[in-house]
């Protein structure tokens, strides 16, 4: 009888913790009536054991029918939550503009220069300071290549004398540039906010001779000269804003030919040029332009 008391209990907690793989209660009633029937003191013991099972039975079906009340507890927010997720913007469909130097400047520049005259009767070389201004327009092309002209317009002080060559006079010839400039083309080639370029025009310097005689005898004669010619060179250009640039440059003018003391009545006189004098100048120099694109 014991047994059978064990083997009920069993079968009674499994119908309560896992209904899913127990028997029906139906089917263990049953089973437990074909026992009784065979066990008179086993049929009083299993009246209990109905009684629990219709209990539990009872309890699993009021269980199974009563909502479940709502909670009041608020849920975590947390990342993984679409509603707490981060919001990111999208990129607008255009993408950002791309830099370009299409459009005209304005600017400024100083800078170094070196210059060298030669002719039959004088040889000298000088050098000074300058600075001035410049203006251009700027077209890109074809992605990365610039087309453009640029007028500039410098005042400095670039000089340098020599002796007096030949004649039996002794003295010293003086020149003096003391403003110059060009006009000419870029073509460039650009990395974004970078260029290179070359450039090439025309060039004209405002040279003042000056010739001193010391002995025989004592004169001092100027002269004011233009003069014209070529002039090319190379440079960069760095774009540090949207509008303000930054450029270094070297520039290489060549004078040739010129003439001074053009004056027929200083033939023969130790103020009259025997040839043509020629001028190279190199010029250094940076500057600033303000791109309005």
């Amino acid at each position: 009888m014991r047994v059978s008391y064990l083997v009920v209990v069993t079968i009674a907690v499994l119908v309560t913790c896992n209904p899913a793989t127990a028997q029906s209660t139906t089917d263990i009633l049953q089973r437990l009536e074909a026992l009784e029937k065979s066990n008179t003191d086993l049929k009083k013991e299993n009246a209990e054991f109905r009684e629990k099972l219709r209990r539990i039975e009872l309890v699993k079906q009021t269980a199974t029918m009563t909502p479940a009340a709502p909670s009041t507890t608020k849920p975590v927010a947390s990342y993984t939550s679409t509603s707490m997720a981060p919001a990111y913007k999208a990129p607008p469909i255009g993408g950002l503009a791309a830099w370009s130097w299409t459009g005209y400047y304005v600017g400024a520049n100083g800078g170094f220069a070196r210059a060298r005259t030669t002719g039959p009767d004088v040889s000298f070389d000088g050098q000074g300071g300058f600075g001035g201004i410049q203006m251009g327009l700027n077209y890109q092309f074809l992605d990365h290549w610039v087309l453009g002209f640029e007028q500039d317009v410098s005042f400095g002080d670039i000089k340098g004398s020599g002796p007096i060559v030949g004649g039996g006079n002794t003295g010293t010839v003086t020149f003096k540039n003391d403003a110059l400039g060009s006009f000419r083309e870029r073509v460039g080639y650009t990395w974004d906010h970078v260029m290179f370029y070359e450039t090439a025009g025309v060039a004209w310097t405002q040279a003042k001779p000056n010739i001193v005689i010391t002995s025989p005898f004592t004169e001092n004669v100027k002269d004011n000269q233009l003069m014209t010619g070529l002039a090319a060179g190379i440079g960069i250009e760095v774009a540090a804003t949207s509008n303000l640039t930054v450029k270094a440059e070297y520039l290489f003018m060549d004078f040739p030919d010129k003439n001074f003391f053009a004056n027929p009545a200083l033939a023969g006189t130790p103020f009259s040029q025997a040839g043509a004098a020629d001028m190279h100048i190199h010029t250094f120099k940076v500057g600033v332009n303000w791109l309005f694109n």
